[in-house]
């Protein structure tokens, strides 16, 4: 098994180095889909037809990217049309190469350094060249990569609504309903993890905008687009969005110390703000997965894509997990890839979050029972937080969560007044409260 694992792990990663103008794009497609599903659903939601609420985010997407690739690409073309900023920023990398001679640490390798290249000349080595004919042939080159997206997109879309058709017809049985679950488990993370992530993104990418724009950086709008896009990148992505900024503003304001350490930290700021405050009390445990695991795919997939394959890495990451979570075989894998091992109580908060329990998470829950060896107290402990978490949330109570709070509450200080307060349906303002003072009694209990 593990040499022809082995076999099949290489056979992929050939492929998908072969087949990167195909695969790439088309993965991408997937990765917009993800991003225009929230927004299609909520629209699907509030009296659009589904045909009518996908098209709608598409047509807001090609607008939004149309009119943010403009700006920026203006703004670049502009920016490396002045040649006396161009010619001013070579002369303040030669000082700072001057200068940094003399720092510690670093000053013996700036020493040994080959400073006779330009920035300009720096840039060429690497692959980006300046000048009217690349910037034309890189634009080019972008539209088409827009249009085969594009072309992916549309057939994804109009896909998505035909295959449990197609499976159902194909498997019949309760194959439709195993492959709903799956669907449904894996809209929901996803949805969740890209409408925080999004949210985080461009609040990132505004205030990085507005930071470079106060100090008067040149390419502001270009260095928040390029931390609201990869933002995406766990961990490490604001970090390498906050890189060429930073570079650019040691270059203008060399003569300033002050000024550019006030910049330099503000950057800092912003990401860890967004980053490690916003985004962690947003999301909460929205994203179980490994950090390293992360950084490996991260990392795997930009040797692979480059930044392209960072980006949407780790949104089929998740997808992964979930679909091996769903499947008992492969339930093991999916437990080895999350950040915390399995908690009762937070696997029955999500199975109630909807106020109902079928049969493949009531057989999930008695599995974990089992394995973690957690007695029956403990179980209906876990289940009647669950159900009051879950109730006052959506300000309602279903018949299998009044069954298991009345249980909780039999043990509790205040069980005389349950069964006359809950009842099932709508909760009354006095139910509310009934059961925040019940949470609060199990807390300090």
């Amino acid at each position: 098994m593990a040499y022809h694992g082995l076999i099949i792990t290489a056979m992929v990663i050939l492929a998908a180095h072969m087949l990167e103008g195909v695969l790439k794009p088309l993965f991408l497609a997937f990765g917009l889909y993800f991003v225009l599903k929230p927004g299609a659903d909520w629209l699907n939601n509030h009296g659009f037809t589904t045909l009518q609420a996908n098209g709608t985010m598409l047509l807001l997407l090609i607008l939004a990217i149309s009119i943010i690739g403009l700006f920026a690409w203006l703004q670049v073309e502009g920016f490396l049309s002045d040649t006396d900023k161009i010619t001013e920023l070579e002369s303040a990398y030669s000082a700072l190469l001057v200068r940094s001679e003399k720092w510690p640490i670093i000053g013996d390798y700036v020493q040994n350094m080959d400073t006779s290249q330009s920035p300009t000349q720096i840039l060429a080595d690497m692959g980006i060249e300046i000048g009217s004919a690349s910037q034309l042939a890189s634009l080019s080159g972008m539209i088409v990569s827009s249009l085969t997206v594009l072309f992916f997109l549309l057939f994804i879309i109009f896909e998505a609504n035909l295959l449990p058709g197609r499976i159902e017809a194909a498997f019949p049985g309760d194959s439709l309903g195993r492959f709903q679950n799956i669907t449904d488990r894996a809209r929901e993370g996803i949805n969740t993890y890209i409408v925080v992530k999004t949210g985080v993104s461009i609040g990132t990418g505004t205030c990085a905008g507005l930071i470079c724009l106060a100090f008067g950086i040149d390419l502001w709008f270009v260095w928040a687009i390029g931390a609201l896009v990869l933002n995406y990148v766990p961990y490490i992505g604001s970090l390498i969005a906050s890189v060429p900024p930073a570079i650019l503003g040691m270059l203008m304001m060399n003569d300033d110390p002050l000024m550019l350490l006030i910049f330099l930290g503000l950057l800092i700021s912003n990401q860890q703000f967004w980053g490690g405050f916003i985004e962690m009390k947003w999301a909460g445990e929205a994203l179980d997965l490994s950090p390293v695991l992360l950084l490996i795919v991260v990392a795997f997939s930009y040797w692979l894509w480059g930044i392209v394959g960072m980006v949407i890495s780790v949104p089929f990451t998740v997808i992964i997990k979930i679909v091996l979570d769903t499947v008992e075989q492969t339930r093991p894998l999916a437990v080895l890839m999350s950040e915390r091992s399995p908690d009762i109580q937070r696997v029955w908060g999500d199975a109630l979050k909807d106020g109902r329990l079928d049969d493949w998470e009531f057989t999930r829950l008695l599995e974990l029972q089992r394995n973690l060896e957690i007695d029956e107290k403990s179980m209906n402990r876990a289940a009647g937080r669950a159900a009051i978490v879950s109730s006052l949330e959506r300000g309602s109570i279903s018949p299998i969560e009044r069954e298991f709070i009345l249980r909780y509450a039999n043990k509790t200080r205040i069980r005389k007044k349950a069964t006359e307060m809950l009842v099932t349906g709508a909760l009354e303002p006095s139910s509310t409260e009934y059961l925040e003072e019940l949470l609060n009694v199990t807390e300090e209990e």
